[in-house]
């Protein structure tokens, strides 16, 4: 039969015995103090944890904001997408077209064509 070696308990294992001693021998006042500080630490934990790190909420509220940014950004560019698209058809077939932005944007006319401009009273 193996030979059974007791392990050494560790360094913490007297203390936390005497604690406990200690908790249980004391009055209902005693205990009391340590349940309200010590709900008190664990609540501070849990708030520091929810306002700091990957998961906390001023990072999530800040990872929705760029969503948000993004999610509109990508609208506009479809926008213009789909703008240039219509603006590319328009210029490969309607002649119209063509010959508006030629009279508006660069002021070309037709040979032999009077241009008159009114001026504004």
């Amino acid at each position: 039969m193996p030979r059974r070696v007791k392990q050494k308990p560790s360094l913490l294992t007297p203390m936390m015995d005497n604690f406990i001693k200690r908790l249980s021998g004391t009055n209902l006042r005693w205990r009391r103090k340590i349940v309200k500080y010590g709900s008190w630490i664990i609540g501070l934990l849990f708030f520091y944890s929810l306002m700091s790190g990957t998961y906390g909420i001023p990072r999530i509220i800040s990872l929705e904001l760029q969503k948000k940014a993004l999610i509109e950004n990508n609208q506009k560019d479809l926008i213009d997408l789909i703008d240039g698209a219509r603006e590319k058809r328009m210029l490969l077939n309607d002649k119209y077209y063509i010959e508006s932005i030629a009279r508006t944007r660069y002021h070309m006319v037709y040979p032999h064509e009077t241009i008159y401009r009114f001026l504004d009273k």
